[in-house]
């Protein structure tokens, strides 16, 4: 039997040798037809592999009988894959084309309304998509993670009991930020202090940032600069299931879904959040407050055609928190030693209209409604007496748009008018001092895009606000105001562009502030519209970007460098009067913030690296005194290096670093490093997820006590880093 297998084998041997053949293969661009000198060519399920030479030609010898399959690639080309059946019956040379690929995808802006690219965008805006998904799972429940992954960004915390937090953008106050989504402003007034900590993130495709003045956009309110939430659309069918545990007693539990189906669609969020209070240095007051959330985000759209979409959104948000004295909220009694506790219930319902039509020739016309409805009830206990700083009510506001897109080949201009009402009606705990206002604001504007040429392109904007504010004092009366904007991007090269811009901004005085919140509102006077100017504002920056692949597919490099300058005139500070309540006033001096950001992004192969410092030197003039606005850090630094494989892995790390910071007291706090991991498995349908936040146990509490003067508690204390110090957390996603 042994000597029958050689003699097979003997024979088959040499049959098997007579059938290898050969085939010569011309490598070139698809475009230009010229040689691609170094391309790969591989014999896929074997270990055999050339290089084209320096006419583009590679030739193949020893090639088995059958179907082969090749392979070729080159570093910023598609792949291609073809199949030959030998013996050929032509042995000519085969050329093979290769096509480039994309170098970037294409991120559309939405907040300037002209749904242009970002890398053809004047205005200056930075975007965020797949940092999205990595923030969900670092806070669920809330978007303060989130939108510190820009630089010149900073969630401020403002009451250590609350921990009712703003968003700062250029060191400027919270207040000057303007929160939008999907081009609504729903957010601000008596809700600001609130707002990010009430939006949970999971139903987000994109957050858009607008820095430095953008008034002419959509109004008062933006002079930092805006921020635009974009939800997810009813694109691809999805639903996921998501739940957190974290060991300082978060739980969370939210549910998406996406469907859509011939002329129809629908999207929903609905979150569920539970949080234990948390004391994380045992002093007996929580530093994190127990907290109760629901949301509940449907929205509906209707395609009638290619060119028509209209989708009604509803948002129904219920939550309750309270902190302080963990034995009060653990509903024990209350006396001498055991008294302090801020207790803060809402409720908020909105409803949102948007409907577009575009015609053949590009043009668009767009309108778009909501009506929003918040409700608040804010008790806090200030001393052993029994005093307490009761304030509620609610606030009702309603915006409404209507625009006219003309698209040209080198002019795209957008007419549009809009009118916002906003109406505080204060509940009447207090009848001696309520703080009732409202405002009407009616604006135009139009803005116009035009492309000079190949490397020049020319945004110029003006809108004309007219507002009327009234309250308790009286009526301010109509105030025009009229606000132009101007960016210009010039593309040095392909890779290098200059952008330039610059606008103007208000904001109209209310009794909403960040001043205001650590006090309950007590013994805060109504605004005094006669006499209380309005706040304005003058913005400049200059941005150098540049961004290649460096002739890669696997290859990514960003580098961005900003500078800006605002400057706000008359603005408005809340000073002790002689009654000894606290009063709004006007500044005798202007508010200045000016700096720079640098940033370095890059991306090779799994790996991104980001690196980013923010310069900034904030400070106010009242009366000739030149003072630092308190807790805006001069030099911070932040970043992350994240490893991804599609469908498997995603591990990230995070730091960050401020300088000292000012405090109200005029001592400096000291500077804060702090640092975070996060890895995700997935598996499937299931995605795993470990996140390890401040892992180095940054907190103020490990610094000095945030219990002060006058009661011995953390009420009128400055934030100035976090309060709750190293947790982990955990959870799952399920994709159905």
């Amino acid at each position: 039997m042994r000597s029958g297998f050689l003699f097979l084998f003997l024979i088959c041997f040499p049959l098997v040798g007579l059938s290898q053949y050969s085939i010569s293969f011309l490598v070139i661009d698809h475009e230009s037809n010229e040689p691609i000198v170094g391309a790969k060519v591989i014999l896929q399920g074997t270990r055999l592999g050339a290089i084209t030479d320096t006419s583009g030609q590679v030739t193949f010898d020893n090639i088995p009988d059958g179907e082969n399959t090749f392979q070729i690639s080159f570093i910023g080309y598609s792949d291609k894959t073809f199949t030959h059946v030998f013996p050929l019956t032509d042995n000519v040379l085969t050329i093979i084309e290769l096509e480039r690929e994309e170098e970037l995808d294409v991120v559309v802006v939405e907040a300037t309304r002209s749904n242009r690219s970002i890398e053809d965008l004047p205005t200056r805006t930075e975007v965020l998509t797949e940092e999205i998904d990595e923030a969900a799972s670092m806070e669920p429940s809330k978007i303060s993670h989130l939108i510190t992954h820009s630089t010149g960004i900073q969630v401020q915390t403002t009451s250590a009991g609350s921990n009712g937090a703003v968003v700062r953008m250029q060191g400027l106050n919270g207040r000057y930020t303007q929160i939008l989504k999907d081009g609504f402003p729903l957010y601000g007034g008596f809700s600001g202090s609130l707002d990010v900590l009430q939006i949970p993130p999971l139903d987000l495709r994109q957050v858009e940032f607008v820095k430095g003045s953008a008034s002419t956009l959509y109004g008062g309110g933006a002079i930092g600069g805006l921020i635009n939430l974009l939800s997810k659309k009813p694109d691809a069918d999805e639903t996921l299931l998501h739940m957190n545990l974290s060991h300082i007693g978060s739980r969370d539990m939210n549910f998406f879904a996406s469907k859509k189906w011939d002329k129809w669609g629908f999207t929903n969020l609905a979150s569920f959040h539970l949080h234990n209070p948390y004391d994380a240095d045992n002093d007996g007051y929580s530093d994190i407050p127990e907290v109760l959330k629901v949301n509940f985000n449907p929205r509906l759209f209707f395609y009638p055609d290619d060119r028509s979409q209209i989708y009604l959104g509803a948002m129904f948000t219920m939550e309750d928190r309270i902190g302080g004295d963990m034995l009060l909220i653990d509903d024990g009694p209350m006396d001498a030693n055991h008294f302090y506790f801020d207790s803060q219930e809402t409720n908020r319902i909105t409803t949102q209209i948007s409907a577009y039509r575009e015609f053949k020739n590009g043009n668009r016309i767009t309108f778009k409604n909501s009506v929003s409805s918040f409700e608040r009830y804010s008790k806090i206990s200030m001393n052993p007496l029994g005093e307490e700083a009761n304030f509620a009510g609610r606030q009702n506001n309603s915006f409404s748009e209507f625009n006219f897109n003309v698209k040209k080949p080198k002019h795209n201009i957008i007419f549009g008018l809009n009118v916002y009402t906003d109406e505080f009606k204060e509940r009447e705990i207090d009848t001696s001092a309520l703080r009732n206002q409202q405002f009407f604001t009616y604006g135009l504007f139009v803005n116009h895009l035009w492309d000079a040429g190949d490397k020049l392109s020319l945004e110029t904007g003006l809108r004309t606000d007219f507002a009327i504010a009234s309250g308790m004092t009286g009526e301010s009366g109509v105030q025009p105001f009229v606000l132009p904007r101007i960016s210009l991007l010039y593309k040095v090269a392909k890779p290098l562009s200059l952008r330039l811009g610059g606008g103007m901004g208000y904001r109209m005085p209310t009794v909403f502030t960040e001043d205001a919140e650590p006090l309950g509102y007590r013994n805060v006077k109504a605004v005094d519209f006669l006499n209380v100017k309005a706040e304005r504002s003058y913005n400049g920056n200059f941005d150098i970007k540049f961004v290649s692949n460096l002739g890669s597919k696997n290859i990514l490099l960003t580098l961005n460098q900003m500078f800006y300058y605002n400057v706000i005139d008359n603005p408005i500070l809340l000073n002790i009067d002689q009654t000894g309540g606290y009063a709004y006033e006007n500044a005798n001096g202007l508010m200045q913030s000016r700096g720079f950001e640098s940033q370095v992004k890059f991306t090779f192969w799994w790996f991104t690296l980001f690196v980013g410092y923010t310069y900034n030197d904030a400070f106010i003039e009242d009366g000739g005194i030149k003072e630092r606005l308190i807790l805006a850090p001069q030099h911070s630094i932040k970043g992350d290096l994240l490893f991804v494989v599609d469908g498997k892995w995603r591990i990230g790390l995070d730091y960050e670093y401020k300088s000292k910071q000012v405090l109200s007291t005029g001592l400096y706090s000291r500077d804060l490093f702090m640092s975070g991991v996060i890895v995700e498995r997935t598996i499937n349908r299931f995605v795993i997820f470990l996140n390890a936040e401040n892992f180095t146990d940054t907190r103020q509490t490990r610094y000095e006590s945030i219990l002060t003067s006058p009661y011995n508690t953390p009420q009128y204390t400055d934030i100035w880093a976090p309060l709750d110090g190293f947790f982990f957390n955990a959870g799952l996603k399920i994709k159905f």
